[in-house]
């Protein structure tokens, strides 16, 4: 009995540009373009930082996670740009 080949899983990867308060812990982070939109100014340096977040959608339980998580995932085959190359599952529900 032989099995055809599949091709690896490309999931994309996705990138949340987070606005950060330092000075006060208990402000909630903005994403980027609604920190612009609310105070109808840049982030300032000294006070506000701006933090990427990687995330993608994981095949196998379509969880959220972060990019980095997929390294220890045993499907995990490597990064290649904007996406995460991983195999398929074996188990399947038909």
């Amino acid at each position: 009995m032989s099995y055809p080949l599949e091709s690896p899983r490309m999931v994309p990867i996705r990138r949340l540009r987070v606005v950060v308060d330092v000075e006060d812990p208990l402000t909630p982070a903005f994403p980027l373009e609604e920190f612009k939109r609310v105070f109808g100014q840049e982030p300032q340096p000294p006070r506000h930082r701006v933090i990427t977040i990687e995330v993608l959608c994981c095949p196998e339980d379509n969880n959220v996670v972060l990019a980095a998580e997929c390294a220890d995932c045993p499907r995990f085959i490597r990064r290649s740009g904007d996406f995460i190359l991983c195999l398929p599952s074996r188990l399947r529900a038909y």
